[in-house]
């Protein structure tokens, strides 16, 4: 074993709340607190691995530092891809970090320190209203959970970032740990209020919730840090008790028990990290396999578990100052990192002689197909075709055929095993759908399976199978049934295309002209049909939206882009998608059918349907079929092919309003609150208040993107005024003024003030120092100094517009601080006359002078102003003479 603490990965001092190796292995990342803000940073793994880069100034060490979140950093999480880096703070954010092709840049306040890599904030979550505390991402990366102090945990999509589609509730307590189940299953959280929750992925419902071993629990952590083991039978929580001593409890995964547990840390165990892998001895102990386990504790020491032995591997006494905060193994399954209170982190290095040999990747999908009756987690759309079945005696028989046991059926009838043994021959080659079956197995227990079926013939096939006798027609089935006229009844679904979430649809190859006439003329047969019985025509696309807020058309980046031979504006066109839901956050979704049901010869109409626990609370019909859809606690939003907007409130389905023109097809839709936003491909952006049935703003978004289309709108946000937040691909990040009836530029990520900038805080000390000398894009000390002002100052006007108070007050500070380093006394004397005000209120100017500034009132500014400008000696004087005014303005 190789014990490192390597005293280059620091956050200048300060605390590292987490740490997380890379799925690669060539980089870890950490988090935690920086200079005036959260911080994360991306580290090198070679100069810890290898000695000899770590002596060679090549090779890099630091390799990316954002200081973008405001508020300290808790927790930091690779996706298992390794493509996106998930950052959680006191913010209340979440970000979602993606490399981009860009090179490197001066790090903004860091003393010459240079970015290797360029990681970009991709997308941010918002929706927790207290502090992000731990996260977690699903097997498949489908899902993204955050817990937080607002007693939640949250699941956000990360296949339509930022749409958030549930919201786990039931702590009474600061959520202060996720883990999710290896298979796929469950989620589980731990909390403050003593208990361990473990929530259903297929619903999201709680499946149980464990109290008995935290009850004597006293006092807290400030991380606690659950771990599922790699085959997903146990699960093992921080800060537990056991006859009045600290312990790391084992939850099995078999009926929730809690007999076993891992004792020996003196104090309350604060973080559990299982290694992903599966281990054994040898080669020669196929079979005796077994998990590695890392536990962290307030004790400042880290214990290793193998659960082939009765005692830790290892114990690692005072490894750290202070609490043991984050663990994380490397995917190959021999190096374990860990992080602590006291801002330092330390690499241990196993060997297979100590460890155990790898199991092969093979090896444990047969095992999971063993236990659970799949050999992975599904990654498709359908999340109800990847429930998993915990019976695999029951699932193994239907895949071979001839020994599968008689099935009740929804009817009550049977089914022969020679039938089933052919029907289970074209289950197994075809791929799954959404609907379930409900069953029973010949012991009595019930089990709920995904059915498989094949698509339905196309129209050149069904005519040649029309001729053949009906067993063609039992293929097609969606459901079982052994009554045949329940068969005739049955509407088969045509599958033409199923578009995954944020992908776009396959196309088949185009068929020979043969197979084309004979499916126009198949086609005509079947329309004939349909419009002497008045049946609409099926045909389902599954799509994923971005919820309650945003349409099916704004999945991806929109570029709007002028021709450059004329001043025509092209987008590229939006498909009528035959049918797709939407989720939305007021217990609702909305499913929209573009089926043509016939009302008369070539005239149709299209179905809306609100959902509510499972049932259609309402429907509407509309003339035009629907490309896009949102929704919010008022009211729902559809756009139609024929450039048309129509709202209705949420409740009964009432139309709230008529419909709308647009100036084009819609290419955007939001609905926040009562306010709706609209985006046309023309790029003209319209946003009203359905409530009061006004127009909040009308303009175009052309003047923020590029001519040749490169510049994409990313995301839109409504303010609580009605106005919009639009970011752009570029980095850029707009709002509208009615005052001034122009776009205002609010943050630019890729601004040369930031590069340019030298901002410092005040020292842990209290005192402002010279620091080290610094390498940044400008050389010159003084126009360093007015850049890093210049930049403070934009950033103040742009919270000042967005009328955020606290981030106001931040920057403000941080601003003083450096003109008071740098002993700015003119400009810090203007800035206290402004916060103080005329000492005659009645005079002219003090009735032009307004006492508050965002809610704040200046004077108490003035009062924190003056605390920041006495660390500096030389501006005494400046602070005394304020500080008496502001006295005997008080006191008058």
């Amino acid at each position: 074993m190789k014990l490192l603490k390597p005293a280059w990965v620091t956050h200048d001092g300060k605390p590292i709340f987490s740490i997380d190796i890379h799925p690669d292995g060539s980089k870890f990342a950490t988090g935690g607190q920086g200079d005036d803000s959260g911080r994360v940073v991306i580290w090198n793994v070679a100069p810890i691995v290898k000695e000899q880069a770590e002596e060679d100034d090549n090779v890099p060490k630091l390799l990316c530092q954002m200081d973008n979140h405001l508020a300290c950093v808790n927790c930091v999480r690779w996706s298992n891809s390794g493509q996106y880096l998930a950052s959680g703070g006191d913010d209340k954010l979440v970000m979602i970090w993606q490399l981009t092709r860009y090179a490197g840049s001066t790090i903004f306040g860091g003393g010459g320190k240079t970015n290797i890599e360029h990681w970009r904030c991709v997308s941010t979550l918002r929706g927790h209203s207290g502090d992000v505390l731990d996260l977690g991402w699903s097997p498949d990366d489908q899902y993204l959970a955050s817990s937080s102090v607002d007693n939640t945990v949250r699941i956000w999509n990360m296949l339509n970032m930022p749409e958030s589609i549930a919201v786990l509730k039931g702590h009474t307590g600061l959520v202060k740990g996720i883990a999710w189940d290896p298979i796929g299953k469950y989620v589980a959280s731990q909390s403050d209020d003593k208990t361990v929750r473990v929530w259903k992925t297929s619903d999201w419902k709680q499946e149980t919730v464990v109290t008995e071993p935290f009850e004597e629990c006293g006092g807290t952590t400030h991380v606690l840090r659950l771990n599922w083991s790699p085959d997903g039978q146990y699960l093992v929580s921080a800060h537990a008790m056991n006859g009045g001593g600290p312990t790391a409890q084992i939850i099995e995964r078999d009926g929730w028990k809690t007999d076993k547990d891992f004792v020996g840390h003196r104090k309350a165990i604060t973080c559990v990290s299982f290694n992903s892998n599966m281990l054994r001895k040898s080669a020669l102990h196929k079979g005796t396999n077994y998990c590695c386990c890392a536990i962290g504790s307030r004790d400042r020491s880290l214990s290793i578990w193998l659960t082939s032995l009765k005692r830790p591997l290892v114990v690692i006494h005072e490894l750290f100052l202070n609490s043991v905060l984050d663990l994380s193994w490397s995917r190959s399954g021999y190096q374990l990192m860990a992080c602590s209170w006291d801002g330092s982190v330390a690499y241990i290095e196993f060997d297979d002689k100590e460890l155990g040999q790898i199991v092969s990747v093979e090896e444990k999908e047969n095992l999971f197909q063993r236990m659970y009756g799949k050999k992975s987690f599904s990654t498709g759309v359908d999340k109800k075709a990847s429930v998993v079945i915990e019976d695999p005696d029951w699932i193994q028989p239907q895949l071979v055929g001839p020994s599968v046991p008689s099935v009740i059926e929804e009817d009550g009838g049977m089914l022969s095993s020679d039938s089933r043994a052919s029907r289970t021959s074209q289950i197994v080659a075809k791929g799954p759908t959404d609907k379930q079956i409900e069953t029973r197995t010949v012991d009595g227990r019930r089990r709920i399976t995904p059915v498989f079926i094949p698509p339905l013939m196309e129209e050149d096939d069904a005519q040649s199978s029309h001729a053949s006798n009906h067993s063609s027609a039992a293929l097609v089935q969606p459901t079982f049934s052994s009554s045949t006229e329940s068969r005739s009844k049955i509407v088969v679904e045509k599958r033409d295309e199923v578009t995954k979430p944020g992908l776009s649809s396959t196309t088949s190859t185009s068929p020979s002209p043969p197979q084309v006439n004979a499916r126009k003329e198949m086609s005509n047969i079947l329309l004939s049909r349909r419009l002497e019985r008045n049946e609409p025509e099926r045909s389902v696309v599954s799509i994923r939206t971005s919820g309650s807020s945003a349409a099916s058309v704004a999945t991806t980046g929109i570029s709007i882009f002028r021709s450059p031979d004329s001043d025509k504006v092209a987008i590229a066109p939006l498909s009528v998608q035959k049918s797709f839901s939407v989720p939305a956050s007021c217990g609702r979704s909305f499913e929209i059918e573009n089926q043509s049901y016939f009302v008369g010869h070539k005239m149709a109409v299209h179905k809306l349907s609100c959902v509510m626990h499972g049932k259609v609370a309402w429907d509407i019909f509309l003339s035009s079929p629907m490309i896009g859809c949102a929704a919010s606690v008022y009211c729902v939003a559809v756009t139609c092919s024929d450039a048309t907007l129509h709202c209705f409130a949420v409740g009964d389905g009432s139309r709230m309003i008529p419909g709308i023109k647009l100036q084009g097809p819609a290419v955007h839709l939001r609905v926040q609150d009562h306010f709706v936003s609209v985006v046309t491909a023309h790029g003209q952006m319209n946003v009203w208040d359905i409530i009061k049935r006004k127009s909040t703003l009308k303009t175009s978004i052309l003047s923020l993107t590029d001519s040749d289309g490169s510049v994409t709108l990313t995301s839109c946000t409504i303010r609580d005024t009605g106005l919009p937040i639009l970011s752009f691909s570029n980095s850029k990040t707009y709002t509208y003024s009615t005052d001034m009836d122009t776009w205002l530029l609010l943050a630019d990520a890729m601004d040369p003030l930031r590069n340019g900038s030298d901002l410092q805080g005040i020292s842990s000390s209290g005192s402002f120092g010279s620091g080290p000398s610094r390498s940044s894009v400008i050389n010159n000390a003084d126009s360093k100094i007015i850049c890093s002002i210049s930049y403070a100052d934009l950033k103040m006007s742009a919270l000042a517009e967005l009328n955020s108070p606290a981030e106001y007050r931040t920057w403000l500070m941080t601003k003083v601080k450096y003109m008071a380093q740098q002993g700015m006394e003119d400009r810090l004397r203007s800035l206290c006359e402004d916060l103080l005000g005329p000492v005659h209120r009645s005079s002219q100017r003090g009735k032009n002078w307004q006492p508050t500034i965002l809610t704040m009132k200046k004077n108490d500014l003035l009062h924190q102003v003056l605390q920041v400008m006495a660390t500096n000696v030389k501006m005494q004087r400046l602070c005394t003479e304020f500080q008496q005014q502001l006295k005997m303005l008080t006191e008058f």
